[in-house]
């Protein structure tokens, strides 16, 4: 699981994240087109879902060509509701029967123009 700051992001802009790919104990790329769900999350410091993403609101898109990393993206109408400050980003993927928490760390939104 990935843990700390994630990235700083604009509360008056489209977020499309960087590509996340992760490998496993061999160091072979995990293939994450078999994901039955995944799911992103932006909550407040106290455990507020404020948005989310997934795969079923086409939210989260998975990479090509295989193996497939994932990325997703946060319109401005998405975002416009975060006043600046830190929040907690966390990834959750459900993947042949088994959920893991990809990522659970720390977002920087900024006030935008």
């Amino acid at each position: 699981m990935f843990t700390g700051q994630f990235d700083v992001i604009s509360n008056k802009a489209t977020w499309l994240s960087k590509v996340v790919e992760a490998v496993d104990e061999a160091g072979d790329q995990i293939d994450f087109t078999p994901a039955s769900d995944i799911t992103v999350t932006i909550k407040d410091m106290d455990g507020c879902v404020r948005t989310t993403a997934t795969l079923a609101n086409s939210k989260v898109i998975l990479t090509s060509p295989a193996p497939a990393g994932l990325q997703w993206q946060f319109e401005v109408t998405d975002l416009s509701s975060l006043c600046a400050g830190t929040y907690r980003l966390g990834v959750k993927i459900t993947m042949s029967g088994f959920v893991t928490d990809l990522i659970d760390g720390t977002i920087a939104v900024a006030e935008g123009n």
